[in-house]
């Protein structure tokens, strides 16, 4: 058995009933659910209620609650539009009886139409960058710590420009890294989009604390969370287990919020998909006093 393939498996979900779908947590290391898991597996529930020839294009998540992560997640599908060109549906994951999650999906049936995108910025390549594992086990050995045996992500990743943990500075909130799957995987191009999505979650608020010197678990910090998250898919043919560059941008902070902004490209330049997310930012009670 494969490191990575179980991890993957958790993403399935098994029918119950034609708009009901029951999927598995993950293990997360809060003891919470992560929020791209939810998504991947949202949008699987809602995927096998569409008929063929509609390609998933775009989704809209809103995080309502932390999910738990020792208990099933029930994942119910309102199919609120099936049109010629275009089909809708919106899901609900739910947790003893309350909606943890919920998203909005739409799918299409693809058009020829101009052309155009915002090219990849000149960044160096994955081979010429540092892999983030291995960086975060030597600062966890260095603040005495033993980093975990068992991977929570089933993706490496190598970070442009990235925080130094043990001496923080600001830094700009234009940033980004190069992430593949860990292992080549066999499947079609909805797992890789599902796949796609799970990481677009990852590391994508931190862009908004990157100016003030922050990180998700900094001290000052009460409360970090993901509030919603956009995703627009432009192109159907790309691997997740080939390099993929996730350019992020912390566009705004303010009010105890924060919004990002990113573009994901392959290799060769082609912009894949692009994405959006609004996060809470919630300071502890000393530091907006400090702030006043």
């Amino acid at each position: 058995m494969t490191k990575v393939q179980p991890i993957i498996d958790q993403l399935a979900v098994e029918r119950l009933d034609k708009l009901l779908f029951r999927g598995t947590p993950n293990q997360w290391p809060n003891q919470h659910v992560f929020g791209g898991h939810v998504i991947a597996q949202a949008m699987e529930a809602a995927t096998l209620t569409v008929g063929e020839g509609y390609k998933l294009h775009s989704l809209h998540c809103y995080f309502l609650r932390p999910g738990i992560a020792t208990q099933p997640i029930l994942y119910d599908v309102d199919p609120i539009r099936d049109g010629r060109s275009f089909v809708t549906r919106r899901v609900v994951a739910i947790q003893n009886g309350e909606a943890i999650f919920t998203i909005a999906a739409s799918f299409h049936v693809g058009e020829q139409g101009v052309e155009h995108q915002i090219d990849m910025p000149d960044v160096p390549q994955p081979e010429d960058l540092d892999d983030d594992e291995a960086y975060y086990a030597r600062v966890l050995r260095a603040f005495g710590k033993q980093p975990k045996d068992k991977p929570f992500m089933p993706f490496e990743m190598r970070s442009i420009d990235r925080m130094d943990l043990e001496n923080p500075q600001p830094k700009s909130p234009e940033t980004g890294y190069w992430f593949r799957l860990k292992e080549k995987i066999d499947g079609d191009q909805a797992l890789h989009a599902r796949l796609m999505a799970y990481i677009s979650d990852f590391a994508f608020l931190s862009a908004n604390l990157r100016p003030h010197a922050m990180i998700p678990r900094d001290p000052r910090l009460k409360t970090v969370a993901s509030l919603d998250h956009g995703m627009w898919f432009h192109r159907e043919n790309f691997r997740v287990d080939d390099w993929i560059y996730y350019k992020t941008d912390g566009y705004w902070t303010g009010k105890g919020r924060g919004l990002a902004r990113g573009a994901l490209y392959d290799r060769t330049g082609r912009l894949l998909a692009s994405t959006a997310q609004e996060c809470l930012l919630r300071l502890k009670q000393e530091e907006k006093e400090a702030l006043s």
